[in-house]
């Protein structure tokens, strides 16, 4: 069926379809091993994306009570799918709706040929429509609650807020000012290795500084970062340091999800070095180009990519020594406690890390 599938509806090469079937024998295992629904989905002709193999586990209740293959998955009610072949990484614990209408969890991986093309992506659901309605009771305790006895409810005192607000602000200043004094010591130094050394610092500086400036701008001081608002403003942090002479174009998209001011100043340091590290390394060559940081949240997993379309690194990942990307593994593993990941080709360079929303 996946072959008959692949042959009717897409553009794939024998190859490729080959290496779909091969993974396709392993779905069974795949669902008995992780207590859900797999499956593999490709890309038609015309941009949709059918379902080509499915497996359901027997030891565990499935979400689903016939096959659905040979249906179509649709953007708005599976996302993850659409998001993990357009960016070529993989996406964790998005809502989806199922062809059943069910509520489920899905986690995407896109499936890569030879040459790095998207040409699948194999999917594991998990039904939560039992998760739902027991967070609709909670929900509903807590406004009962909060709505019958005000009396038990606090609240903070309006003065402590007001402080809150004011260290972060004295916070982002004292940061800014150090930012300044960095930026100042780079155009005094006449030894370039040194200078980029401090500009590089300067930017890792000014990312934790926008965390305290979105924070002195909440209603409490401590209502936890948004993340577009975070990464809007690293753009514009970054803009200055786009190599004189280069069109570089910086861009953000996604959805909004609150971060603690912990979880944020790790991702905002994380994304520093990577665009930081496109700016300097991708358009070595090129007049112009663009990067893109993307934000994908999820129920219990949010993933950010930020990719390029640069000359890319090839077979080889950057110098092991490297500063910058001994930061952001050791930032991703050590305080975000997520995964990354890593690819790059002479198309560009797309890098992906995940961490556990809050």
């Amino acid at each position: 069926m996946l072959r008959k599938i692949c042959e009717e509806k897409t553009d794939l090469r024998p190859e490729d379809i080959r290496r779909l079937e091969a993974v396709s024998c392993q779905l069974p295992l795949m669902a008995e091993l992780t207590g859900a629904d797999v499956f593999i989905d490709c890309i038609t002709r015309d941009g949709r994306a059918v379902v080509a193999a499915q497996a359901r586990p027997h030891t565990v209740g499935s979400a689903y009570e016939k096959d659905v293959v040979g249906a179509y998955a649709l953007p708005d009610k599976e996302p993850a799918v659409f998001h993990a072949m357009e960016l070529r990484a993989p996406v964790r614990d998005l809502k989806a709706i199922t062809q059943e209408e069910r509520t489920v969890r899905q986690d995407a991986v896109p499936v890569l040929n030879e040459d790095g093309r998207c040409i699948a992506v194999l999917i594991r659901e998990k039904d939560i429509s039992g998760d739902l309605r027991q967070e609709k009771k909670f929900q509903s305790l807590v406004r009962t609650y909060e709505e019958g006895d005000l009396s038990l409810r606090s609240e903070q005192p309006a003065a402590d807020a007001l402080t809150l607000r004011e260290v972060h602000h004295r916070i982002k200043n004292n940061l800014q000012l150090v930012a300044s004094i960095l930026n100042l010591q780079s155009r005094r130094c006449g030894d370039p290795f040194t200078q980029k050394i401090l500009r590089e610092n300067v930017g890792r500086v000014l990312s934790i500084a926008a965390i305290h400036d979105i924070l002195t701008k909440s209603r409490s001081g401590l209502g936890g970062v948004d993340s577009m608002t975070l990464l809007e403003q690293l753009r514009k942090n970054l803009l200055p340091f786009v190599p004189e002479g280069k069109h570089i174009t910086i861009s953000v998209t996604g959805t909004s999800a609150k971060l603690s001011a912990d979880a944020a100043s790790s991702v905002a340091l994380v994304v520093n070095e990577l665009i930081t590290n496109a700016l300097e390394h991708a358009f070595e060559d090129r007049e112009s180009g663009n990067i893109g940081v993307s934000f994908c949240p999820g129920r219990l997993f949010h993933t950010v990519t930020v990719c390029d379309d640069g000359c890319g690194f090839g077979e080889v990942l950057p110098d092991e020594g490297c500063l910058g990307l001994n930061i952001v593994e050791a930032t991703v593993r050590d305080r975000l406690h997520g995964h990354l990941n890593i690819h790059s080709d002479d198309g560009g360079s797309r890098v992906s890390f995940d961490f556990k929303s809050e």
